[in-house]
Order: C-alpha cells, then sequence, then structure tokens
C-alpha cells in the first residue's frame, strides 16, 4: 500500500472516531481495515489533529458508511 493511500485511510479513520464511532462500528463499514490500523492511526495523530478534526474532505467514503442506515447483525458460527 503506498505512503498516501495509507495517510487517507488513517485519516478517515481518525475522523470516524472524532465522530464519535465506535471500533467495531468503523471495522464493519470497511471490511478491509483490522484493530492494528485503528490502533496506527492513533498512535500516528499529532494531539492537534482532535482541535481541527473536522477538516478536508479525505476519507469521506468510510463516514458515508458509518452514517448509513444500519443493517442487522448476523449470527455466525464457526
Amino acid at each position: 500500500m503506498e505512503q498516501t493511500e495509507l495517510r487517507v485511510k488513517l485519516n478517515a479513520i481518525l475522523k470516524a472516531i472524532a465522530a464519535g464511532h465506535t471500533c467495531e462500528e468503523i471495522l464493519a463499514a470497511d471490511r478491509t481495515l483490522s484493530y492494528h490500523d485503528i490502533f496506527h492511526a492513533v498512535a500516528e495523530a499529532p494531539t492537534t489533529y482532535w482541535e481541527r478534526a473536522g477538516d478536508g474532505d479525505e476519507g469521506t467514503d468510510l463516514m458515508r458508511r458509518l452514517e448509513a442506515a444500519r443493517t442487522p447483525a448476523i449470527q455466525r458460527t464457526d
């Protein structure tokens, strides 16, 4: 994954967290993400990010999927 793609993905995760979404909601919206990606995004974020979390339009696809109507969870047996 290229650095710019990674940065866009990390910014989308941070915006979702700043909007109040849980890790589970973020992971459900984008199946390519893992908990490691979320923790990496938080660890990489400068402390000033949280003061200006609403700026820019990167990661809007993830936010749009998070704000869409939720579908019921499917119970799986493995």
